[in-house]
């Protein structure tokens, strides 16, 4: 149990060099990257999902803050037919995959939705 309480300290000063080291420094740190371009297609989703990703018709997901990676995902498999729902399999096909990538980066990008938040 001593060398336990003895270790501790040591330990912690350790851990706390590390966290040093591994933060970057206020000279060197990068930018935080900007946010992307509007979207030429956007118009297709915001009157559905809005323009900055948060819904206001009830039962239509909020797209704010989401993974860039599933929205890319959930759109890729619209337009394959894997999910099914008329109107975004309908829209979805209209698009590339460049404007699929565009929309996916400018709906990841927004502040997510909170709970309360006014619909």
């Amino acid at each position: 149990m001593l060398k336990r309480l003895l270790l501790l300290p040591l330990a912690a000063a350790s851990l706390a060099a590390c966290a040093e080291s591994a933060a970057p420094s206020s000279a060197s740190a990068t930018p935080p990257a900007a946010s992307p371009e509007r979207p030429a297609k956007l118009g297709l989703c915001v009157a559905c999902h809005g323009e900055d990703g948060i819904s206001r018709i009830a039962g239509t997901p909020h797209l704010a803050g989401q993974d860039g990676q599933y929205l890319e995902r959930a759109l890729v498999d619209y337009r394959s037919g894997k999910r099914q729902h008329v109107p975004m399999t309908s829209l979805a096909n209209s698009l590339q995959p460049a404007d699929i990538r565009a929309l996916a980066a400018w709906y990841a990008s927004r502040p997510g939705f909170h709970a309360g938040d006014a619909r």
